[in-house]
């Protein structure tokens, strides 16, 4: 008996193949989404002081979520000019897919207004990060002329990306 010697890949081979693909795939669906790509939370500069003692700051936050499902960030906390006192309003801010928020962050009881550098906390699926900004005269939340681009409070925006 003669046999027929054909070139290329057998169907057995790609049978085999097949058979392995589809636990690989199964295996990469279980992934978090959240966690596929990074998320930048940025200190964008813009930034006032509450007037009156003790004092409070207010901070523009932007988030951008690229991701295909929604991200929770909670904010740990704000260090001005190396001191970390009271925990930072909003705690926690959940962003939709796809979409980049501008939300106001506030904390307070800080002995004076000086300008200087803050350092906000936060932590995404457990992981803690940081990122930071220097300030100076930083305009009032009220009173007339105040220049203060921040004077509601809590505020956010979002923006589809």
């Amino acid at each position: 008996m003669s046999e027929k010697v054909e070139s290329g890949v057998s169907r057995r081979t790609v049978t085999k193949a097949m058979a392995w693909a589809v636990p690989v795939m199964a295996v990469a669906s279980t992934v978090p989404l959240a966690a596929a790509s990074y998320v930048p939370v940025t200190l964008t500069g813009i930034a006032c002081k509450e007037p009156g003692n003790p004092k409070y700051y207010r901070f523009q936050v932007k988030i951008t979520n690229d991701n295909l499902a929604a991200v929770t960030v909670t904010f740990v906390s704000l260090t001005i000019n190396g001191l970390t006192l009271s925990t930072v309003d909003p705690g926690s801010t959940t962003v939709p897919s796809f979409t980049e928020r501008l939300i106001t962050v506030r904390d307070g009881t800080y002995p004076d207004s000086a300008n200087g550098t803050a350092t906000l906390t936060y932590s995404i699926d457990g992981v803690q990060y940081t990122t930071s900004t220097s300030f100076n005269d930083l305009p009032p939340t009220n009173g007339v002329g105040a220049g203060c681009l921040l004077r509601t409070f809590p505020f956010q925006q979002d923006t589809p990306t």
